[in-house]
Order: structure tokens, then sequence, then C-alpha cells
């Protein structure tokens, strides 16, 4: 019965169409109800956005210069381009449109797949495990990061699209090395793609386009690291400390997606991620093991290596080992073991998958396929729900906490985020007007008067220092979104010279009690503010709910009082 099922389902490609739909249609939804026009909490939107005020100023050379200026440690023309382009053309960015470009980079990606995937004449129905795996979300911080998306998805579509055109189109390396040049000036990592471009056309027996390759990619890397100061630590591989988290940081990006969460995993629990890393690097080697000899032959021209697709899965593979290389050598003494789990690397570990799919692809036998196909399908799907499940809760609160620090960085010039920049008041203003900010937390009141008038009393159920946060809990009421998920109850702090805002911090439910009830988040939230960031004095403590986009005013009768 179950064969008999196959067949039919195998008959009906509109089906496996529509099943290619549904994942995108899903990323679309979650954009829709999360992305909003505020400044991401890493102040990098705000700081390039900086270019605007001298760009029209400067010569030719000092455009060049503004437009490559490091940031870091990166070359970000890219992105500073369409930011140019935007507000010379509408006289503004509002901040969702590059979210929109750079999320537009992503779907192209998987036109890119598909480019490839055509090659292997295979039935529609095994492309659609690569739609369930690319429009997954755990890697939302780059789909609502505004300019910093711009970098993170547009260096993956130029290196795919550079792999893709040295593989199937070796005849004509210029386009490969194009798409090359332009992924280096838009992520540090893009100027990798250089060796792996060389590699391809060295599997190839391509020997002219090799040494193409060479030569370009030497010019690229004399005008790329000119004026280069790096600022940030790298590994000492003196120090076992650093090596040892560095080993197992390496494996632990390659596999973070099994981390399910992209944020508040314990640290046992990313040793899972770790362990599928390993599990994933042996899966490609075994799945390549009957490649070696003819890809060894291939450099030494004892005969072409005629398989392309999976050696566009093997480049996309090797990639992303050395991103993950680049950034353990760059990010550990900083970041740490842990560092390397952040949500806007998890792209790289989907990365991986997507190869190793590929290479099942191209490599094993169809009888094996068509055996193994169903049950890769169904892990995708299940894998993309689960993502969604354990990430979604997590994007709204990081995206919350964007508007609030907006708010903070807004009425309070000492504010984190402005002094860890140099930045002044002045200067930040300026800048906002550029992509005037919704600021939904200013709305129908004004935050730097002296009184604030309330509806009514919420007092809140709890109050007190956890470590170096201050916490206040509220657990009676979901406080469901209506309009979109700017939406919420955050908490104010004021004084009479400081007003502070914290983000309403909502957890999921367990995925069984989704499935079991059809709810998702649990009642209450958790609002927090670090004891750091706030100055001394006496504080009122207000509830602020945001509903279908309006605000009410809740006094809760409760002060806090901060001494240090």
């Amino acid at each position: 019965m179950f064969s008999s099922l196959l067949r039919f389902v195998r008959e009906k490609s509109w089906l496996a169409w529509v099943l290619c739909l549904v994942p995108v249609l899903i990323y679309i939804w979650v954009f829709k109800v999360i992305a909003l026009n505020v400044n991401y909490v890493a102040f990098d939107d705000i700081l390039i956005l900086g270019i605007i005020p001298e760009f029209s100023k400067a010569d030719l050379a000092g455009k060049w210069k503004l437009l490559t200026t490091l940031f870091p440690e990166h070359r970000l023309v890219f992105s500073r381009s369409v930011i140019l382009l935007l507000e010379s053309t509408f006289g503004t960015v509002n901040l969702v449109w590059p979210m929109i470009i750079a999320n537009i980079c992503w779907a192209l990606c998987a036109v890119v797949f598909y480019r490839a995937y055509r090659h292997l004449r295979l039935s529609v129905w095994y492309f659609v495990p690569v739609m369930w795996l690319w429009f997954n979300i755990q890697s939302f911080e780059n789909i609502f990061w505004g300019v910093s998306s711009l970098c993170n998805f547009g260096v993956i579509l130029f290196v795919l699209c550079a792999l893709y055109f040295a593989v199937y189109k070796p005849g004509k390396p210029a386009i490969s090395l194009l798409f090359a040049v332009a992924a280096t000036f838009t992520y540090g990592n893009g100027l990798m793609v250089f060796p792996v471009i060389g590699l391809l056309f060295l599997l190839g027996g391509y020997r002219k386009q090799f040494f193409i390759t060479v030569a370009t990619t030497l010019v690229v890397a004399i005008i790329y690291f000119i004026d280069f100061t790096p600022i940030t630590q790298n590994l000492d591989i003196t120090n076992p400390q650093q090596l040892k988290e560095g080993f197992f940081g390496f494996f632990g990006f390659i596999g973070s997606w099994a981390t399910l969460t992209a944020y508040s995993t314990p640290t046992p629990g990313l040793y899972v991620a770790v362990a599928m890393g390993m599990l994933m690097i042996a899966t490609l080697l075994v799945l390549y093991r009957k490649q070696y000899i003819p890809l060894w032959n291939s450099i030494w021209l004892k005969g072409r290596y005629t398989n392309q697709t999976a050696l566009f899965a093997l480049a996309i593979g090797i990639f992303t080992g050395i991103t993950a290389l680049a950034l353990t050598y760059k990010r550990i003494p900083t970041d740490t073991f842990e560092g390397m789990f952040k949500g806007r690397y998890r792209m790289y570990s989907t990365l991986w998958c997507i190869a190793l799919y590929f290479g099942f692809l191209a490599i094993v036998q169809n009888a094996a396929r068509r055996r193994l196909a169903p049950g890769i399908l169904l892990a995708t799907i299940t894998m993309n729900l689960v993502l969604l499940h354990g990430n979604f809760a997590e994007a709204v609160n990081n995206r919350r906490a964007a508007i609030a620090q907006e708010f903070n960085a807004r009425y309070n010039s000492d504010w984190l985020g402005i002094r860890m920049f140099s930045m002044d008041q002045q200067h930040y203003e300026k800048v906002r007007s550029y992509y005037r900010s919704d600021d939904p937390l200013a709305e129908s009141w004004d935050p730097r008067a002296d009184s604030v008038s309330c509806d009514s009393v919420y007092p809140p159920d709890a109050i007190g220092l956890l470590g170096d946060h201050i916490v206040i809990s509220f657990h009676q009421e979901f406080f469901k979104p209506e309009k979109d998920y700017s939406d919420g109850a955050y908490v104010i702090l004021k004084s009479t010279g400081h007003v502070y805002a914290s983000q309403p911090n909502q957890a999921a439910v367990p995925l069984k009690t989704t499935l079991r009830r059809g709810m998702y988040f649990s009642k209450g939230l958790n609002a927090s503010f670090h004891s750091a960031n706030v100055e001394p004095g006496t504080y009122d403590i207000y509830l602020l709910v945001r509903k279908n986009g309006r605000n009410t005013i809740y006094c809760t009768g409760k002060t806090w009082e901060e001494k240090k």
C-alpha cells in the first residue's frame, strides 16, 4: 500500500511544486509579522547609514574610500551601495527595504540550487527537500538585520553564483570571477571563494582558467588588503584553552542547526551540535570515498572529473569549511566557544546540509536514492517546522529588543549603545532621520515629560535582582499581538532624569504542548534591565501595553532604586 502511494505521488509533479512553495510562504509570513523599521540591537545599521551625509560631498577617490572603509575588517561595498541607491532614489531608507533586498538574495540562492539541480535530470520531488532546508528561520538575525542582512545573505548569493559558473560554465571564467569579486566586497569571507574556484578549475582539468584565477586572486587580494588594519585578536595556538574551544567550535559551527534554537541553549547542549558537525563532515567524506581517485587524477590531467553536481556540492562544503576555520581563528579569542553559535552564523550549517544533499543526489545509485528519498523529505520538513517552533519566539524577542534599545538610545544620551560606538545624541538623531524610525514605544506620550498619565493600575507579580539584571515579571496574561509583533507589554523605568524601556521576553511552550493545545507563547513575560545600563536614581515602574499598534500605559505602584 505504501509503495502504491509513493508511485501515485511521484506522478503528481504539481504536488511537488506546491510543497516547494509552502516553506517559502511560511518564511514570507514570518518576515511580514516581525520586520520593522527600527535599528538592529548591534547599532550596525546606524554606523553604515553614516555614509550618507559624507558620500555626496566626497570626490571619486573619497567615495571609493567611504565605500571600502573596514567594518570592522570587512569591505562592505555591496551593502553601502544598496543604502546609497535607496536613499538617492527615495530620499529615505526604510530599514525594511534592505531586509527585503537581502531576503530576495536568499531566495535567489534557491534559484541557483535549482539550476544546478536541473543538471541531474531528476524528478522535481527530489528538489523539495532543498526548499525545506533552505527556507528555515534559524538564521533569523540575518532575516531582520536591515543593513547587515545584505552582507550575510548577499555574500552567500555571490559565492554560489561564482561556484555555479565555475562548475557548469568553465569556459567563461570571467563570469565566475566577477561574482567572486562581488562576494569579496560584500563580506570578508567572500574572498575565500577564490581558492575554491581555483580548485574547481584544477579538479575539472582547466589549467588555463586555474592560472587566470590565481592572477585575479592576487590582484583582488592586493586591493582588498591595502590599508587593512585588523582590530580583533586572533586565535593563539600556544593557548591550550583557545585551541580546545577552537577545535570544538569549528565542529559546532558546522553542526549548529542541531541545537534547534539559535540562543538560550545551555552550554552542554552546544556539544550536541559539535557531535552533529563531526557526523556531517564524516558523512561527506564517506559519501565521496569513491570520488577521491578520479578527483586526484583530474588534478594531474589524467582525465577530467565529469560529475559536475558532485563538484558543485563539494565546493559548497569546502567554502563552508574555510569559513568555519576563518571564524574560529578570528572569533574564539573574543567570543569563546559559545560565540560560535550566534544566530547569524546558522546559515552555514544549512549550507553544509545542502552540500550533503546535493552530493547524495549526484553520487548515490538510483535505487538507493529512490529508497531513501521519502525519509529525507519527511526529515527536512520536520526539521524546518521544529526550527520554526524553536526560533520564532527568539526572533520576536530579538525584534522587540531592537525597539526597546532604539527607545533607550533616543531618550538617554548615556545609553550603552551610543557610548559603545563613540556616538553623540546629535549624530544618532541625524542618522535616524535617514530611515525615519517608527519608534513605536514613544507614540501617544512624551517620554521626556516629568509625569506620566496612567490608564489604570497593573501591579507586577515579581521584582528583583537576578545576577546583574533587574527583572520585573508579569505572570497572568498572554499579551497577544494583534497588528504585528511590535505589539506586546514593555516595562518602563522612569526617574526625573532618565527613562528606560525593556522588551517583553516571552517564551514558547514545549513543542508537545503546541501540538496538543494549539498554543505557542506561554503566559506572562519577564522584562530585564542590565544594572550597568541604568543610572543611579529612584525609578517609577510602568507597564506599556502595545495592542493593535496603540499604546496604553499602566502604573504599577512600584519603584526601583538603583544605587550603583
